[in-house]
């Protein structure tokens, strides 16, 4: 009996020495017993705490989880501090808290817990890439009743970060698992965030999610849109037919369905029917009625025309494109005039695969694709134009420019400067004006050194032998006003282009003639006259430039003698001695009682070269869009027209001059010549 007692003692001390030993709060404890105290402490201080504002709480568990070293108690304590300081309003002590739980306690059985609360905590605090991160790690994992509350914050996370993938999902989560109107508005920005999705992702995604994702239908759609974008008609008309027959009550289906329609009628083309969509009401409905005279005078006989109101708006445009194609069966398109519109028309024309002939002058309209070409003057053609003249056919290398700060004149001003540069030639100075401006004389000072005086050394020079030569201080100033009024400008131009409008135009060229700017360059008498008038033997001419603003009988009116010997370009000049713009201009005088405009000119081109290429057998929109994309040389109104690789018209302008206060167009010789203007002496700097 004695030997059994000291086996029992023997084994109890065994055990008691193999027991794990924790240490809390200073002091050893068997773990088992360290684990009793942690959790009575741990109740006896939730009941505390339980009346007591949730920083008070959250500062008191994480004190004691402290304590407690590597307890699970310590991990409750925790878990719960987090939870409080949420409560407070402390996202930052919140993902501080559960951050020290989850790195001090990786084997806590709430784990899953603790890192949703981190995640929840980490958006909170702004940090949404770590919060995303957190979330999308344990979304899954957590019970189905809780992911709600994780798919919102998650998606908000997503679009700060803009994670447009992962924003979908969640949404798409979260209208899944919302009650009613809820869900609706959680579709609702799923679909916002599919737009922010490129092709392959949108294609990933419609794979990777389930069949009744709420989402999955809009992924569909815009996977047809996509496709018809690109140009892939039948991948369109696949993921449309797609989307209607799985998700048939998808509030998406009816666009689906419209697609469809869209994409079916396509192929329904009436070689006959040629269509017109212009503005007819509004502002804008001038143009529309000249630029139907035009293609009525161009189509002719045995062809049915189908207009459609535009209104000169982006959404008419596109409207009236959709029912010339779809439901009219138009084999090609005629309009999109204003800048407005163009943009639209052309999209619609590129979806629907219809040629459009556009008559805007809005930058890019052609980069909607193949079936859209440009028959409408541009600053690019425009500089282009005069560049080459100037350049090539009359050796200028140095141009100035005095261009208005609006779009018309910037985009000439930028187009030009841009051809000058690219050809090896110098913009020597430049003067941009507001365009209602009445005053030019300190503008063209400036341009011609006369305005900041102190900066040429010739008038430096001058002007101190004046001040040391005359002492009567009345007698200087005087001296000083004749120095500067007989000053000589500093034209180290050859020409000066400005593209404005003709009523501009008529105030800024009498100031250059004010600062003895000699611009009457193809009167050679004129300059010896005014050479031997003003003593300057190195006087040279400068030729002035404008554009098709300048083609205005205002410019003859008011600007007279000082825009004598300009040249400047034109889409359209219906005096013009080129056989098919004399017969263009005189039926179309016969026919209305009035002589046409460019605009007219251009919608009459238009016709003429879609009747042209099915009068040669094109029968369909891809048959006629390859005839006029292979284009060259068609004897048009408004000149031979030629279409680029960009779809825009290539043809030569008309430039003009003023010729004894009268207006006519410069001949293929004069054109052509190679004469120089007088070089010009050197100049003081």
């Amino acid at each position: 009996m004695r030997r059994a007692t000291w086996t029992l003692l023997a084994a109890a001390a065994l055990l008691s020495a193999c027991a794990k030993r924790v240490v809390v709060d200073g002091r050893e404890y068997l773990e088992d017993d360290a684990r009793l105290l942690a959790a009575a402490e741990l109740d006896a201080l939730r009941t505390r705490l339980a009346a007591e504002p949730p920083e008070r709480a959250a500062e008191a568990l994480e004190a004691f989880a402290a304590r407690q070293g590597e307890l699970p108690e310590a991990a409750e304590a925790l878990l719960e501090a987090g939870r409080r300081w949420r409560e407070a309003r402390r996202p930052d002590r919140a993902a501080g808290a559960l951050g020290r739980l989850l790195a001090q306690h990786p084997l806590f059985p709430r784990a899953i817990e603790a890192k949703a609360l981190l995640g929840l905590s980490q958006v909170d605090e702004g940090r949404t890439r770590d919060g995303l991160a957190t979330l999308a790690s344990v979304y899954d994992k957590v019970p189905p009743a809780q992911r709600l509350a994780l798919a919102r914050p998650a998606a908000v996370a997503a679009e700060r970060s803009q994670a447009w993938l992962l924003a979908v999902r969640f949404r798409s989560e979260a209208a899944r698992l919302a009650p009613g109107p809820e869900a609706a508005l959680e579709l609702e920005r799923a679909v916002e965030a599919v737009d922010q999705l490129d092709f392959l992702e949108v294609a990933r995604l419609r794979e990777e999610l389930a069949e009744d994702a709420p989402v999955a239908p809009a992924l569909s759609l815009k996977l047809a849109r996509v496709r018809l974008h690109l140009r892939d008609a039948d991948g369109a008309q696949a993921e449309a037919r797609l989307l209607v027959e799985r998700w048939p009550a998808s509030p998406f289906a009816a666009e689906a369905r419209a697609l469809l329609e869209r994409l079916e009628r396509r192929v329904r083309v009436q070689p006959n029917v040629v269509g017109v969509a212009v503005p007819l009401s509004g502002r804008f409905k001038p143009w529309g009625e000249a630029i139907l005279q035009g293609v009525a005078q161009g189509l002719g006989e045995g062809f049915r025309l189908v207009v459609k109101d535009t209104r000169g708006e982006p959404e008419g445009a596109q409207v009236a494109v959709e029912e010339l194609a779809v439901a009219e069966g138009a084999i090609a398109v005629i309009g999109g005039v204003s800048n407005a519109e163009a943009p639209r028309a052309a999209k619609a024309a590129q979806e629907l695969e219809v040629p459009l002939l556009s008559l805007a002058k809005a930058e890019r309209v052609v980069e909607a694709g193949p079936f859209v070409f440009r028959l409408m003057l541009t600053a690019e053609a425009q500089a282009r134009a005069l560049a080459e003249w100037a350049m090539d056919s009359r050796g200028m290398r140095r141009f100035a420019l005095l261009y208005p700060s609006v779009p018309y004149g910037i985009e000439l001003a930028n187009a030009f400067w841009d051809e000058v540069e690219a050809r090896g030639g110098e913009m020597r100075g430049a003067e941009a004006y507001d365009h209602d401006r009445t005053t030019f004389a300190p503008l063209v000072k400036s341009l011609v050194g006369k305005l900041h005086l102190d900066a040429r050394p010739d008038y430096v020079e001058q002007a101190k032998a004046v001040a040391e030569g005359e002492r009567d201080p009345f007698r200087r100033r005087k001296a000083l006003d004749k120095l500067r009024e007989k000053l000589a400008p500093l034209t180290d131009f050859d020409a000066v282009f400005i593209p404005d409008f003709a009523r501009n135009v008529a105030l800024v060229a009498p100031a250059l003639a004010v600062e003895d700017v000699f611009t009457a360059t193809c009167d050679p008498r004129e300059l010896e006259r005014v050479r031997k008038a003003t003593g300057r033997e190195d006087l040279a001419p400068v030729q002035l430039l404008g554009a098709n603003g300048w083609d205005d009988p205002v410019l003859l009116e008011r600007a007279g003698r000082y825009v004598e010997c300009a040249v400047f370009v034109d889409g359209f000049f219906a005096a013009s001695e080129r056989p098919a713009t004399r017969q263009f201009a005189q039926a179309f005088q016969e026919r209305y009682g009035h002589p046409p405009t460019i605009l007219e000119a251009s919608a009459h081109d238009a016709a003429r070269l879609v009747r042209s290429a099915l009068e040669k057998g094109a029968r369909t929109r891809e048959a006629l869009r390859a005839a006029l994309a292979a284009t060259r040389g068609f004897p048009g109104a408004t000149g031979d027209l030629s279409f680029d690789e960009r779809r825009e018209v290539r043809k030569p302008l008309f430039f003009l001059t003023v010729d004894h206060g009268a207006m006519r167009e410069l001949t293929p010789a004069e054109l052509q010549t190679a004469a120089l203007p007088p070089e010009p002496g050197p100049r003081p700097r």
